[in-house]
Formats: structure tokens, sequence, C-alpha cells
């Protein structure tokens, strides 16, 4: 009579849970050949994003873990476990890893901005805030430039969304602009002439269009001009470092006077 009921309670159990755990079982199957397929597909997008490939599997993975946390989730609900607790306790730990971490996930959603839509790629010359260099990495928290001199400077991803982004691309071409302040005696047909002479020898001058000269400014003593030699953007700032030396050069020939800087009277 005993081992009747222990059967029974069996039976019971079976006809209780059994149904629970088989679907429990169909739904984890499913689940993961979806979650797979799914995580393929992202690894995919990413690849026609042209995501870097050093960085395609930890999206993917993070991708896949996400969504086997929400079938663990599910199963659990199917068996007939109480989740709301564990959710719960995942909310208030989520909640405070996120305020203690919040500098460092903005930086990290930037970046993945920057990996997925492209602003700007490695080797392209940049100012932001201020700062020039060309890009020599592009990580998940911060972007690196490497400025003419060698200097490092690594500016937060967030920094880099925030404002204007000056961006001269690798291969590009690309004005490299010159401003001086000459003499308003200096005749415009000797000015034009040595501007030609030195970009016609400058090393750096891809030769798109000749030179320009242009007067943006002028009072009694002296006029701003704006000189500009085509260039690539490989080879932006050694074109300005040529320009400036050869043509500082080459007035003191021609007999051409900068104006002199003119400092404010104190009343």
């Amino acid at each position: 009579m005993e081992e009747k009921t222990y059967l029974d309670r069996l039976v019971d159990l079976c006809w209780l849970y059994g149904p629970k755990v088989i679907s429990a079982l169909l739904l984890i199957i499913v689940g993961l050949w979806v979650i797979k397929r799914l995580t393929r597909a992202f690894d995919m997008f990413l690849g026609t994003k042209k995501v870097d490939p050093s960085l395609r599997p930890f999206f993917a993975s993070l991708c896949d873990t996400g969504l086997k946390a929400i079938l663990i989730l599910m199963v659990a609900s199917t068996v007939g476990i109480e989740t709301t607790s564990f959710i719960a306790v995942f909310s208030a730990v989520a909640f405070s890893i996120g305020l203690a971490l919040q500098g460092s996930l903005g930086n990290f959603a930037s970046g993945v901005l920057i990996l997925l839509f492209r602003p700007f790629r490695v080797g392209d010359m940049l100012t932001v805030a201020d700062k020039t260099g060309k890009v020599s990495e592009i990580q998940v928290f911060s972007t690196i430039l490497m400025t003419s001199s060698g200097k490092k400077i690594i500016i937060p991803n967030g920094k880099m969304l925030e404002g204007p982004i000056e961006n001269i691309a690798d291969g590009a071409d690309v004005q490299a602009e010159v401003s001086l302040l000459v003499n308003t005696k200096t005749p415009l047909e000797w000015l034009r002439a040595t501007v030609d002479e030195v970009a016609a020898r400058c090393p750096y001058n891809s030769g798109k269009a000749p030179a320009t000269v242009q007067v943006s400014g002028m009072n009694r003593e002296d006029m701003k001009v704006q000189i500009a030699v085509w260039t690539m953007g490989e080879t932006y700032e050694e074109a300005l470092f040529f320009m400036y030396e050869e043509l500082k050069k080459a007035f003191d020939v021609a007999g051409i006077e900068l104006a002199k800087e003119r400092r404010k009277e104190s009343i």
C-alpha cells in the first residue's frame, strides 16, 4: 500500500512537472538554435558595416551572452521558478555598476557608434578640441592621435562626438592654407609670382590646381592674404611647414615686407 502511494506521488509529480520540463527542454533546444543564428547574423551585419575585425568577436560574444541570459530567465519562468527576485537583484546590481561606470559606459557607447558609422578612420588627420594629429588607433573607450612631433594624444570617445571634428581624410586632396600679413605697398603681382614660384618647387604639391592668393582684409598699414596650395591629406603638415619657411626666404629675396605686429596702446 505504501509503495503504491509513492508511485502515485511520482505519477502526480510527472503529470504536474513533466509538461513544464519538456517545454523547458524544447525551449532550450530551439532557443539555442535561434541564438546561434541571430549571433551569426549580427556578426555578418558588423562585417557589412566594416567594423574592425578584431572587435567583431567581442560584439558577437556580447550579443550571444545577452540572448542566453534572456533564454535562462524564460526557461526558469516556464518551469515555474519565480524570477522576479532574480530580476530585481540583477537590476539593482546593474544600476549600481552603471552609476559607478557612467563615464566609461558613455565612452564605450560612443566607441561603438564611431566603429559602426565611421566618421573618421585610421590614418585621417583630425583636429578635435584644438588637438591635431593622425588617427593611429580607434579603441573601444578612446581614440589615439599621433602628432607630427611624435606625441600621443588620447581622447575619450565621448569627447570625440561632443563637438565638431575637422577631418582630413587619408589620401584626399586638401588645401594647406597659410595666413600672412604683408605691407599694403606690396604689389599683388610680385606676391602672386613669388607664391607661384614657391608652390612650384614644393615637394608636397599635388598639382591638382594652381596655388591661390586671396586678400581677405586690409587697412592703411597692412593687408591679410590667404595663400593655399593643394596637397595630400597625409602630407598636410609637411606642406604647411615648407610653405611658411620657403615663403619667408622668397619674400626676403623679392623685397616683400611682412607687416609689423602692432601693440595695443593702453588708455
